[in-house]
C-alpha cells in the first residue's frame, strides 16, 4: 500500500513537471507530445488511487470481520471435558434463547464457530465430532459430566 501511495505522489509530481514543460514549449507538435504524456501520468495516478481505494475497502472489511469475531468469541469459555479433552462452551449469560452447546477448539482458533455433535466412538464410549474440521473429542466417560447437560438425550 505504501508503494501505491508513493507511486501516486510520483505520478502527480511528474504531471506538474510536464505542465511546466508545456508552459515553456512553443512548438505545437512538441506540446501535443507533452499533453499525451500528461494524460498518461494522470491515468497512472488515477489507477494508483483506485488501487488504494480497493485496498482500503478490503482492509475495512477485514477489520470489521476481526471486530465481529472478537465480540463473538467473548460469548464462549474454554472448558475441560475430562481426560484433557477441551471444548469451548457458550456462556450461560450469552445464550439469548440459543441452546447450550460446545464448539470445536480447532475451529475456534480459526475464527469459526462449529458446534460439536455427539457421535459413536469406534472403540465404544462417548465421542464428539466437529462437522467442519472432522476433529474428534473423546473425553473419559468417568470424568465427563457434560457441563450439566445430558449429551445422550
Amino acid at each position: 500500500m505504501v508503494a501505491e501511495i508513493f507511486g501516486g505522489i510520483s505520478a502527480l509530481k511528474a504531471s506538474l513537471d510536464i505542465l511546466k514543460t508545456i508552459k515553456d514549449t512553443t512548438d505545437v507538435a512538441a506540446r501535443q507530445a507533452i499533453v499525451i504524456k500528461l494524460h498518461e501520468q494522470i491515468l497512472a495516478a488515477q489507477e494508483a488511487q483506485l488501487s488504494l481505494i480497493e485496498q482500503v475497502h478490503t482492509l475495512k472489511a477485514d477489520v470489521a470481520k476481526f471486530e465481529a469475531w472478537d465480540a463473538e468469541k467473548q460469548n464462549y469459555e474454554l472448558k475441560d471435558l475430562g481426560s484433557g479433552a477441551l471444548a469451548y462452551m457458550l456462556k450461560p449469560d450469552a445464550r439469548s434463547g440459543e441452546p447450550p452447546h460446545w464448539i470445536c477448539t480447532n475451529c475456534y482458533g480459526n475464527q469459526r464457530i462449529s458446534i460439536i455433535q455427539h457421535t459413536s466412538h469406534k472403540h465404544g464410549g462417548m465421542a464428539f465430532l466437529c462437522q467442519a474440521c472432522l476433529g474428534t473429542i473423546s473425553p473419559s466417560s468417568e470424568t465427563f459430566d457434560g457441563g450439566g447437560y445430558k449429551w445422550l438425550d
